[in-house]
């Protein structure tokens, strides 16, 4: 039930319980006052019977025809007038008479009287009424006048209904005022409800009309600063949200928050990407969201209050770094953040630099042993000995030759690394390219007994030509060292689907299948000694990959061992405007990487 339906049913109730007290205690005064004034009037009516019936008692005492004569003064139908003598009774009754009632009784004293009681006779309420009849002092007889009570109840009855009539009336305006009235109350109070809803639904800047300076009116007033002061509460809030997720949203680093319940509070974009933990995560248990069990422990351990750190692994050979602290509630801890960041790439690096110095260091023990057993071969004396002195001298220019190789290779692959080399990109047909690569290791091919060939189609494609160049000849120089004598190198220049592809065929020994993952890797070598004893430094792979890759290629490598290799990389073709320009290379573009 609404309020003003309360207050209405209040206001006619209590009108109601007025009117029913008014009514019933004037009811009573009415019923009083209509019973008195019937009364008097049946002792009036006594008096004056008793007056008109002197004279017949004077003249004869037959109270029978004296009786006979007042039954003419009875004025309707139910009314009753009798004739009694001065002892009270009817004389024409003879003994065994009731005694005379009371208001009789008090008549033969002088006296009107009265009284209310159950008629036997006529089995109802009457009113009777008795008069003396006197003669000076001399008590002739005594009139006793009666009437049936019903008749004083109908003329109240018509009070009654009136009196209900005019209650009815009364609660229905009572009813239409207490409407007027209580709608003027709840109106600002329903219009409170509904800025209390608007603020519910996020409409927190809703304001309320203030129709008064009374209590309600100050409510209103009360209100409307708490919903301004809530919006600007409100508007900091999700400013300030808005920085942190767009700071969450920035950090590379996983971050994951959890309730002291255990349930996530919050998880930035990057805890999705590294994780897999889902976007509706919100609200749901840890462990449902986080599939890593020592993530899971670290949490709930900083939730204890212990702060947490460790460095996991995580599947596909991600190694991440693990900071879990407790947030600081009033009296114990609130949850748990954990920071988790991926350090991945640093280990990987780590790795390499450790393998790197390790490999360089191995690389120049052998070369600068030898060429300081011989420089004090030649300092000891053998100087003199013109035969053995330039044969000394000339390993020592080759292991010098050497060492100038292996660190021309290091600057450039760190150069190709750190991206700080520049590219001009522009049409290459590499059939050409090829053919005239083929064409510089011919002689040296011939020398070590090794037929060197190449088939190639025209294939144009968008690259830097002297970059391209360095790829090829690298693949061939490596393929001259593992090709024996009397095996054969091919290179095969050919269109497959929208890219060209380089391939670069030998019939060495080949690589074993656990080796061929890592062959394009820095130092990595399948037969060390065979590739020191040839004079490979073990980067020209590593070169060629990044070579290839840093100008939108890709390179791989296929070997069965015993049949020998395939390394090929290829290049997306260009279109055909772009073929036609090859000819007048008027298409030039400049990448730099820094």
């Amino acid at each position: 039930m609404s309020l003003q339906a309360r207050l209405v049913a209040s206001y006619v109730v209590v009108v109601a319980l007025a009117l029913a007290a008014a009514g019933a205690y004037a009811i009573r005064k009415i019923e009083q006052r209509y019973t008195r004034t019937y009364t008097l009037s049946l002792e009036t009516q006594a008096r004056l019977i008793a007056e008109a019936l002197r004279p017949h008692l004077l003249a004869r005492r037959d109270f029978r025809a004296v009786e006979q004569l007042a039954k003419a003064y009875e004025w309707r139908r139910g009314a009753y007038v009798g004739v009694r003598d001065p002892s009270g009774v009817k004389p024409h009754l003879g003994p065994g008479q009731p005694p005379p009632p009371p208001e009789v009784v008090q008549a033969t004293r002088g006296q009107v009287a009265s009284a209310q009681r159950w008629d036997e006779w006529t089995q109802e309420v009457r009113i009777f009424a008795a008069a003396p009849v006197l003669e000076g002092s001399r008590l002739l007889g005594v009139v006793h006048v009666s009437a049936p009570r019903l008749w004083l109840d109908r003329q109240l009855q018509q009070v009654w209904w009136a009196f209900a009539a005019a209650g009815a009336l009364a609660l229905a305006v009572g009813a239409f005022l207490g409407l007027r009235i209580t709608r003027s109350v709840t109106r600002p109070l329903r219009e409170l409800e509904r800025g209390a809803q608007a603020i519910s639904r996020g409409e927190y800047g809703r304001q309320v009309p203030v129709r008064g300076a009374d209590e309600v009116g100050r409510l209103a007033e009360a209100f409307n600063r708490m919903a301004e002061q809530l919006a600007h509460t409100i508007d900091r809030i999700r400013e300030e949200r808005n920085r942190l997720e767009a700071v969450l949203s920035s950090l590379k680093d996983a971050v994951v928050a959890i309730g002291p319940r255990g349930e996530v509070l919050l998880a930035n974009r990057s805890a999705t990407e590294l994780l897999g933990v889902p976007p509706d995560a919100l609200g749901r248990p840890l462990r449902e969201v986080v599939r890593v069990p020592a993530l899971v422990a670290l949490l709930e351990q900083a939730a204890r209050g212990h702060d947490q750190s460790e460095e996991l692994n995580l599947a596909a050979g991600k190694v991440v770094e693990v900071t879990c602290s407790p947030i600081r509630g009033d009296h114990e801890p609130a949850g748990a953040v954990a920071v988790v960041r991926d350090v991945t790439e640093l280990r990987r690096s780590e790795r390499l630099r450790r393998e790197l110095v390790a490999n360089v260091s191995h690389e120049l023990r052998t070369p600068l042993t030898s060429i300081k057993g011989f420089v004090e071969t030649l300092l000891a004396g053998a100087l003199r000995d013109e035969q053995n002195s330039r044969r000394f001298l000339e390993i020592i220019e080759a292991e010098t030759n050497r060492l100038t190789k292996l660190v021309d290779d290091l600057l450039e692959l760190s150069r190709l690394e750190s991206k700080g080399v520049t590219f001009r990109l522009q049409p290459v047909d590499l059939a050409e390219l090829c053919r005239a690569v083929v064409g510089r290791q011919q002689p040296r091919a011939e020398r070590m007994g090794v037929r060197l060939g190449c088939s190639a189609e025209p294939a144009v494609v968008s690259a830097d030509p002297d970059r391209v160049e360095q790829v090829v000849t690298n693949l061939v120089d490596n393929a001259l060292k593992f090709t024996p004598e009397g095996g054969s190198i091919h290179v095969r220049v050919r269109r497959h689907g929208p890219e060209a592809w380089v391939s670069v065929e030998d019939t060495g020994r080949g690589i074993p299948p656990d080796d061929l993952p890592h062959v394009f890797e820095r130092f990595y070598r399948a037969d060390r000694s065979r590739t020191r004893a040839s004079g490979g430094s073990g980067l020209g792979l590593a070169i060629a990959k990044h070579l290839v890759e840093m100008q939108g290629g890709r390179i791989w490598a296929e070997s069965q061992p015993g049949r020998g290799s395939v390394f090929s990389f290829a290049f997306p073709l260009l279109p055909q405007a772009a073929h036609n320009s090859a000819e007048d290379k008027s298409l030039t573009k400049k990448i730099e990487f820094s």
